[in-house]
């Protein structure tokens, strides 16, 4: 384990340090979506990683630009996010799982001037899309892209899957290839490099959290560093550790911990393309992984794998588990020394509280562990803004290592961060005399699936926006293998004015894949408040009476086991 030298510390200049000292050493072990594979040492990954941020200067990146990453999993990501904090760039991570408005507008609103993007994978073509989204695309030149609809784009980096022909990069883009052997003089990009400071904002992360407009998270390089090391310190990790990742890297757990936790601290990062269960356990095996960090449907496709009793997962000490049911199946089933449920959110660079080998089994079983030091906590009613006492549920505010606030929204950033430092998480919990907290729900309504946050008000809003209905209300439903699904109660103007198979469609074409209700319950009224609002608690009421009587049922079924689009 070791110990945190420089609070301070940048990204870049912290994973030099690390490549200083162990330059040789595996830094990562990569396969994509063809299986085939990569081993990249530490020497390499900052060979790579600085001949692309030369390339980006040379194209006109400079520090404090804001520079959208557009990209699976794969050593670019990587190298593309090191090479922008070498440079003072802020990156802005773009989900692979977004349909084409969703991109449009985190690139928009972020005020991105450079994007570097994947030409695809599998069907999704990237930058076909791009080209929907600003046509004035078409007509550009690389560097000199100048339209309305992304007013502050002005360059485009493509980077080719292993095979594909310079050809498969657009006239109007840069070919990646190409960059990093073209870049800036190695003086200038000592100078810059100098320049960089873990004061420098690092990151825009996109979350939709509880609210309709997803918020562009702002996060320091300092910051990110400094949740990656508390992270190790807190499960007494070492440089030895071998690292097992199918997370996205656009999510902050699988930028933060996971990639940053493990570059930090030395160790080796192996890490997939997509998630197959399969594919994971087989690495697992391998690669011999001390840790394996999974999502919750990842971890549970793991549990339900057929060829699990036949691996020798003998090595692995450490699983997260994001689901309180799978924790019994992950102590027995991977026989790890410690398993445990963290605390956290975005605002608070990913992780806030996790146990530690030394607490009790019970407390890592039932809570999520303790927060990191330097986190101050405080549980008020969320209504009058008192404080609580241990043990008492409320909305958990936390101060310390917290976002800079949400980029461009001074309203939402002052109603989340009070005058006094305060964040206002929006999330129920409580925490005991011992300081241990145990995660509740929300204050207000979202749903998760499958680990993704899915805020229901902006399913509503697309459902509403279909022709033929009329309101629409959106509840989580159980589902085994996701946790919980969205159920829409949708309000037609007339019976048949809109169906299942349109309204699924629709939202598909507007929707990323797990925001996409899978029920849709026609209804002849909507229970209302007092004020005339749909009563989405009623809903959630009626929804819980229904599973305790019938369990969890598959996604698309009915209780009497109707397909979707049944009346209520």
């Amino acid at each position: 384990m070791t110990e945190i030298e420089n609070d301070n510390a940048g990204v870049w200049r912290t994973v030099l340090s690390v490549a200083e000292r162990n330059p040789g050493k595996e830094a990562l072990v990569y396969f994509d979506d063809d299986r085939a594979e990569e081993r990249v040492s530490y020497e390499q990954l900052v060979e790579r990683s600085r001949a692309l941020a030369a390339g980006m200067v040379a194209i006109g990146v400079r520090r404090g630009d804001h520079v959208a990453l557009w990209m699976t999993n794969r050593v670019d990501w990587i190298a593309s996010h090191l090479a922008s904090m070498s440079i003072g760039a802020v990156l802005v991570p773009v989900s692979t799982w977004l349909k084409d408005r969703e991109v449009a507008y985190v690139l928009r609103q972020s005020r991105s001037r450079h994007l570097l993007m994947l030409t695809g994978f599998r069907k999704l073509d990237f930058p076909a899309m791009l080209e929907r989204i600003e046509p004035a695309c078409l007509s550009a030149s690389p560097g000199r892209i100048c339209g309305a609809e992304l007013p502050e784009l002005r360059t485009v980096t493509v980077f080719r899957r292993p095979g594909e022909p310079a050809e498969r990069v657009p006239a109007y883009a840069y070919d990646a290839e190409q960059l990093k052997q073209e870049g800036a003089a190695p003086e200038l990009m000592r100078a810059i490099e100098d320049e960089a400071s873990g004061d420098d904002l690092a990151v825009i992360k996109y979350t939709s959290g509880s609210t309709s407009f997803p918020k562009g998270v702002m996060l320091e390089q300092s910051g990110l560093v400094r949740n990656a090391q508390l992270h190790t310190q807190r499960l007494g990790l070492t440089e030895q550790e071998r690292w097992f990742s199918a997370k996205p890297l656009f999510h902050a757990s699988g930028s933060i911990w996971g990639l940053l936790s493990m570059l930090t601290l030395g160790g080796t990062l192996v890490f997939t393309e997509t998630f197959e269960a399969e594919l994971s356990l087989e690495l697992i095996e391998r690669e011999r992984c001390t840790v394996n960090f999974a999502g919750t449907t990842m971890l549970r496709d793991e549990l339900n794998s057929p060829s699990l009793p036949e691996r020798d997962l003998s090595t692995v000490r450490v699983v997260e588990v994001l689901d309180r049911t799978l924790m019994e199946g992950a102590m027995h089933e991977m026989d790890a020394e410690l398993c445990f449920m963290p605390y956290g959110a975005t605002e608070a660079y990913g992780v806030a509280a996790i146990p530690g080998p030394e607490d009790p089994l019970e407390r890592r079983i039932e809570t999520c562990g303790r927060f990191f030091d330097g986190m101050e906590h405080r549980v008020i009613d969320p209504k009058s803004g008192d404080a609580l006492p241990p043990g008492a549920v409320g909305e958990l505010l936390l101060r310390g290592l917290i976002m800079r606030g949400y980029f461009d929204k001074p309203l939402e950033t002052a109603q989340a961060i009070d005058p006094d430092g305060w964040l206002h998480t929006g999330d129920l919990a409580r925490v005991d005399a011992d300081g241990y907290v145990e995660f509740v729900g929300r204050v207000k309504a979202m749903i998760k699936v499958g680990g993704e946050n899915v805020a229901v008000e902006e399913v509503e809003d697309c459902v509403r926006a279909c022709p033929g209905v009329r309101d629409c209300a959106v509840v989580g439903i159980p589902d085994e293998r996701k946790t919980q699904l969205g159920r829409a109660y949708v309000l037609p103007y007339a019976p048949g004015s809109a169906d299942e198979a349109t309204l699924h469609a629709w939202c598909s074409e507007r929707l990323a894949f797990y925001k996409v209700p899978a029920q849709f319950v026609f209804v002849e009224d909507l229970a209302r408040t007092g004020t005339g609002k749909v009563d989405r608690g009623a809903l959630e009421q009626q929804v819980a009476k229904e599973f305790d009587e019938a369990g969890a049922l598959g996604a698309g079924t009915s209780k009497d086991g109707r397909t979707n689009g049944t009346v209520a």
